[in-house]
């Protein structure tokens, strides 16, 4: 076997490099370790073996040389050479893995995950932004020094590895091959630890995993099915546990033995055709208010919306991307596994906020300042009711600034305004979706206009959204339609940030709120809320008399027993209520956990809950039978007797 050390050298580099960026990492993390030699253990311990799975993807390549290459290929003068180079390229490989874990760390809180994956697809927009965002030419320095030193250090190992390359018969050839299909085979099918976690601490979980493991652990994943993964209740069972979520004073069901939600939501005041100005703003945390104990005056303007609105106290995202966000608000439907439903096929003609409103002769348009085809936005809101108006719109003395993320937020607004305009001249109630870009990195936006600088970190975009948000309802305000129109402004998802728990809720609390002078008082709803529930709520603000396959409900007639939430990350499935958060992980037993939102969410453990677990299920595998089933297609009416 001596012919294989440099297969050796190959796998201690691997854990060299997973062993120091795990290391930088725990020790900026160290404050979140709760039982820290326990977790030191768990950490290095799990990660050894997460590294030495990934190292069996790894080592194949390696091996398929030393098998297809015969002895005369290493006995010449230029073999040398290129082993060497292989290796630096190597060592380089790792040494970008480790600076490019640092950075995805720095913003998600977590190794390589689905979102390293699924932004591989918009290499324009992300390559833009890491571009923009990062000292570039510094980060390849770095690269290249510390792949040179490495290289250095194992120069003298490699050396005495080549002579052995020389002289290898056929059979020691083939065993490198039973090696490269052992290797790989035993990596795919031994429990997949990125789903299948083993610490309650989910920021431990994170740093005992591989960086590259992940990928492909993701890359594998990226759709999960309902039933192959998690609890089930019989159909029979969760049908009922549903429905009796949705038995309401103001709703009929309009088939009561059949299996699914399709109601008549009555209100017998005549319906309010306002205009509505929805404003979905890029990763605004609820803490990023002074309305809610921030003390750094990020948001002004906000704040005093805030203070003359019907203000959402207690509302909680679905998800930590856009588009769970924008799948919670047009579909209010829960987050099932795997890709957002705005990311997937056969996502056409869904029942959907802008289906509701086509019948309701709404002249409709989705606003984006980006390129809308990234995370599939133009297709999703152009086959569910919506004309679709993004960054290929926009002329050029309409854009006062840009970057890789799309054009500011005044110059959005400013575009909204003008559309505004032109529908007001059809002398038609008006919907627009609007979603910003400027809250996120790079934050860069124009100079001048706020107190912080541009590209110097998220309170500065922060403060730039909430100043174009501020000129926007100021010059709306001089508009003949703006007595008449609804401002909704709520946030898509946080800005993220690190949670020890496996759905952390403190993460996704969001700012929300319904502003229209003259039509709704100022008044606080504290209610308990989740980001599915807005849409209803509108609804019924507006008097909307319709027919609903909706999983959300009007808040403002919500009563406490009817608080819940629900949130998901990629696998991952939450659902509180009552104090319990129960998260349901594939292949894994139900997590129960104890959590007071209103004491700085402290957690404690739960004995099991099986009412919530029951609910909880329920509320998931339902949304996954709509869409699997192909139920929740555009229906605005209830179907004929």
């Amino acid at each position: 076997m001596n012919a294989y050390k440099l297969i050796g050298i190959i796998y201690a580099l691997c854990l060299i490099e997973n062993l120091i960026i795990r290391l930088i990492l725990t020790l900026q993390e160290w404050s979140a370790l709760s039982s820290p030699l326990w977790d030191l253990l768990h950490i290095f311990g799990m990660g050894l073996y997460h590294d030495t799975l990934f190292f069996g993807y790894f080592a194949t390549p390696v091996l398929m040389l030393l098998l297809i290459f015969p002895n005369s290929f290493w006995k010449r003068r230029g073999a040398g050479t290129f082993v060497r180079i292989l290796i630096f390229l190597i060592i380089g490989l790792f040494s970008f893995q480790a600076h490019a874990e640092w950075f995805f760390w720095e913003e998600f809180h977590s190794r390589f995950n689905f979102i390293a994956v699924d932004y591989l697809v918009y290499t324009q927009e992300v390559i833009g932004n890491i571009i923009e965002s990062y000292p570039m030419g510094w980060v390849y320095a770095s690269i290249l020094l510390t792949s040179g030193l490495i290289y250095w250090a194992v120069k003298p190992w490699l050396s005495r590895s080549l002579p052995a390359l020389r002289n290898r018969a056929l059979k020691n050839r083939l065993s490198a091959a039973t090696l490269m299909v052992i290797g790989p085979i035993s990596a795919f099918y031994i429990p997949d630890m990125g789903y299948a976690g083993h610490s309650n601490n989910q920021i431990v979980e994170q740093l005992s995993r591989n960086g590259f493991y992940q990928f492909v652990s993701a890359f594998r994943n990226n759709r999960l099915d309902y039933r192959s993964f998690y609890p089930v209740l019989e159909n029979d069972k969760m049908f009922g546990v549903v429905r009796k979520e949705f038995v309401s004073a103001n709703s009929t069901f309009a088939d009561p033995g059949a299996g699914d939600l399709g109601r008549m939501i009555k209100n017998p005041a005549p319906e309010k055709k306002f205009n509505v100005v929805f404003i979905a703003v890029e990763s605004l945390n609820a803490d990023f208010l002074q309305f809610f104990g921030n003390t750094k005056s990020l948001t002004p303007n906000l704040d005093r919306l805030a203070h003359e609105s019907m203000m959402f106290t207690r509302m909680y995202a679905t998800g930590t991307r856009t588009v769970r966000g924008l799948e919670a608000i047009t579909l209010s439907l829960p987050p099932t596994p795997g890709y957002s439903v705005v990311k997937r096929p056969h996502n056409e003609n869904l029942f959907s906020l802008g289906s509701v409103l086509q019948e309701k002769g709404y002249d409709t348009k989705f606003l984006y300042g980006g390129y809308g085809y990234f995370d599939n936005m133009n297709y999703f809101f152009e086959n569910n009711g919506f004309h679709v108006i993004d960054r290929t719109d926009f002329s050029s003395d309409e854009i006062d600034f840009a970057n890789i993320w799309g054009v500011s937020d005044g110059s959005l607004f400013r575009r909204a305004l003008r559309e505004a305009d032109a529908s007001h001249k059809l002398e038609k109630p008006f919907f627009q979706f609007l979603m910003t870009t400027s809250n996120h990195r790079p934050y860069t936006y124009p100079e001048g206009l706020i107190d912080i600088p541009s590209k110097t970190g998220r309170s500065g975009g922060v403060k730039y959204t909430d100043y174009a948000i501020g000129e926007f309802i100021e010059n709306a305000r001089e508009k003949p339609w703006f007595d008449n129109t609804l401002f909704v402004i709520i946030a898509d998802h946080c800005s993220g940030g690190r949670g020890l728990t496996s759905i952390p809720i403190q993460n996704y609390h969001i700012p929300a709120m319904i502003y229209a002078p003259g039509i709704i008082p100022p008044q606080r709803v504290d209610r308990l809320a989740s980001q599915i529930d807005i849409v209803p709520t509108l609804f019924g603000l507006l008097n909307f008399t319709y027919f609903s396959k909706f999983m959300g409900k009007d808040i403002l007639k919500m009563t406490q027993e009817e608080e819940r939430l629900v949130m998901g990350t990629y696998a991952n499935l939450g659902y509180y209520r009552n104090g319990t958060l129960v998260t349901l992980s594939p292949k894994e037993p139900p997590l129960y956990e104890r959590v007071d939102l209103a004491n700085n969410y402290s957690i404690e453990k739960s004995p099991e809950m099986p009412a919530v677990l029951e609910e909880g299920i329920g509320y998931y595998q339902f949304a996954d039978h709509l869409l699997t089933q192909g139920l929740y297609k555009s229906a605005t009416s209830p179907p004929a007797s």
